[in-house]
């Protein structure tokens, strides 16, 4: 089948690499071909990757669809005039989408293209939960409905809209890259929390740096360290400047590291006892997660919903947006890399179960294609409620009581 696969990006943010992950199972049976809104990045090989593949990428910087996601704002007007300046190219567009069997749209933001190729079978991946206190949330609605074919969601929560929309859709989990493989545990002490993913706001890197600042005494005696990798040394965005300023005011330099992204992931995790994901959006179910867990890390994430962290089994979830809350639960773990180690074995074994690219493509393939298997389909699975602790947290500064004694350290200096 002849493939059109449109996304805001091919090397940006966790929808890129299950986006890559997809293109390498999707190409050695498929005619694919990729256009992208933004421009590849220089530092990063993913269009060369995809060229050896044999799958081209073209680029149309056409704006993204006008509405935000939880914890993305989308500037609408921003995306208005790119449309406008694009236009004139609409027929180039038309053109490779008529070469196309099926349009496959990885994500929301690139949706917008939808109306450009309107006798196409167009398949949606909802990848983000859209915000529906969004101004033009009503109209997009409708765009959505009348364009979308079918969907498959990576969560429960992405599923809501495609499936009130009454879009058939579909609940599959993201893959991990390769067959999980647990990594050997580093030695128990000391502990190393470990940041994969972008520098940006959406992701919650400065709440991570403000709740080791609020409890670094507590880390430094118990000589854990946490690194933040996903920066750019050569050319630090404006919040990784900032990262590093708070560091530098704060005298931080001894339990917090920056470093660069790095495509090397599993080199990177092995010797990290527990990843830490502060989306401030409360999201646990992303691909830095689904990653940490296939390798055998138990993961501290922000959100309520225990679809795969289950608290104090395969790591723990805190408040979204509440740095003492995290701080708290980085002060524990941070004596407890024994427990830690424990709820790595279960996230591997939910991972095993879960997240198989050998089970989870062909299932994404058949959805994609609207094929039948003979596989059961994947779905999420049932909730398990449980807040039973396996660690006694302290009196004050606790898990359950974050804000603890009234003698709380100041806030850092951003």
């Amino acid at each position: 089948m002849r493939i059109l696969i449109a996304t805001h990006s091919i090397d940006r943010g966790g929808s890129a690499r299950s986006l890559r992950i997809l293109v390498r199972h999707l190409a050695a049976r498929h005619e694919l071909s990729v256009v992208s809104l933004l421009p590849p990045r220089p530092d990063r090989p993913m269009a060369e990757e995809y060229a050896a593949l044999g799958v081209p990428v073209r680029l149309f910087e056409w704006g993204r669809l006008p509405i935000s996601y939880k914890g993305v704002a989308v500037p609408e007007r921003e995306q208005d005039a790119r449309c406008e300046v694009m236009r004139p190219r609409i027929p180039e567009f038309r053109a490779w989408a008529g070469e196309a069997d099926l349009l496959l749209f990885n994500g929301y933001p690139a949706l917008s293209l939808a109306a450009l190729a309107p006798d196409i079978p167009k398949v949606l991946i909802a990848g983000e939960v859209v915000e529906e206190s969004s101004p033009r949330f009503d109209s997009v609605a409708r765009f959505i409905r009348r364009h979308v074919t079918r969907a498959v969601a990576i969560g429960s929560r992405e599923a809501e809209l495609p499936e009130r929309l009454g879009i058939p859709c579909r609940i599959i989990f993201n893959s991990a890259e390769r067959t999980p493989r647990f990594l050997d545990f580093p030695p128990l002490a000391p502990v190393r929390f470990g940041y994969f993913g972008q520098l940006a706001a959406s992701k919650g890197p400065m709440d991570l740096i403000r709740a080791a600042a609020t409890v670094a005494p507590a880390l430094r005696r118990a000589h854990a360290a946490v690194h933040i990798c996903g920066g750019n040394a050569a050319n630090p965005s404006p919040l990784q400047r900032r990262m590093q300023g708070t560091i530098d005011r704060n005298g931080l330099g001894d339990i917090i590291f920056l470093h660069d992204w790095t495509d090397n992931v599993e080199e990177a995790v092995r010797p990290v006892h527990c990843i830490v994901c502060p989306d401030p959006a409360g999201s646990p179910w992303g691909r830095d997660i689904i990653e940490a867990m296939s390798m055998g890390r138990p993961v501290i994430a922000a959100g309520t919903e225990e679809v795969f962290i289950r608290p104090g089994k395969t790591g723990w979830l805190v408040r979204p947006g509440d740095p003492a809350h995290l701080a708290a639960t980085l002060s524990v773990l941070s004596r407890s890399g024994m427990e830690l180690e424990k709820m790595g074995r279960n996230a591997f074994e939910f991972a095993r179960e879960h997240f198989d690219p050998a089970k989870t493509l062909p299932e994404l393939e058949a959805a994609i294609l609207d094929e039948k298997q003979d596989s059961v389909p994947i779905h999420a699975p049932a909730r398990e409620r449980t807040a039973t602790l396996v660690f006694s947290p302290p009196a004050h500064g606790s898990l359950r009581n974050p804000g603890g004694s009234h003698n709380r350290p100041a806030r850092p200096r951003d």
